[in-house]
């Protein structure tokens, strides 16, 4: 759990770093110059795109902070506020421009002054873009009160085919971090509802 209060382009930077240093990376060798690249399993540019319209278009009056989420299964960036009244991401996805609405107008700017946005409205697509190349599914959500954007991490992507056992709303990631007894448990709840720990010892073969 970390918490930042930095000038906007340093926490661009810092969320940006916190995301990729806190997921799979594959190594590419053998390209020119014999240096060792890395490619983190969800793409830098996209990341960086989803933190840049978190803080640009959020709502600075709830008092709230952008959230970014690194989960055993997900990415997830947080931005206070909705989308402007009559604004939606399906407009953006669909090719529109949202009317350019902008919330904040004086931060869009400066961000795109810097270089690290493009044209207002583009950001969705581009996430879209960067992550249909990688092989990324991107979603977003909005609550009551908030906007979300969130990249599942290909590397704990499952496939259950393999496994009958596995019950399947349990990822293979996690499932595999579990030991047998853990195991038993979870699919036994699956399948009743609820376990108890008589029935647990019983079928597991251990004690209470």
């Amino acid at each position: 759990l970390q918490q930042e209060d930095l000038p906007l382009i340093q926490l661009l930077k810092r969320a940006e770093f916190f995301v990729v240093s806190n997921i799979r990376r594959r190594f590419v060798f053998g390209e020119p110059g014999m240096q060792r690249r890395e490619i983190p399993e969800i793409p830098r540019e996209a990341v960086r795109e989803a933190v840049a319209n978190a803080l640009c278009h959020r709502d600075y009056t709830t008092g709230t902070a952008v959230e970014v989420n690194v989960y055993m299964d997900f990415v997830e960036v947080v931005s206070p506020g909705l989308f402007p009244e009559g604004d939606a991401p399906e407009n953006h996805l669909a090719g529109g421009d949202g009317g350019l609405k902008q919330r904040n107008p004086g931060i869009v700017q400066a961000l795109f002054r810097s270089g690290t946005i493009e044209q207002y409205g583009t950001g969705i697509p581009r996430i879209k873009r960067y992550c249909d190349v990688e092989g990324v599914k991107f979603s977003y959500r909005q609550t009551a009160n908030t906007t979300a954007i969130r990249f599942d991490r290909p590397g704990a992507q499952v496939s259950i085919e393999g496994n009958a056992s596995m019950p399947k709303h349990i990822g293979a990631a996690k499932y595999e971090i579990l030991d047998e007894a853990e195991r038993i448990a979870i699919t036994l709840a699956t399948e009743r509802g609820r376990v108890t720990r008589r029935e647990l010892s019983e079928t597991a073969g251990i004690g209470k």
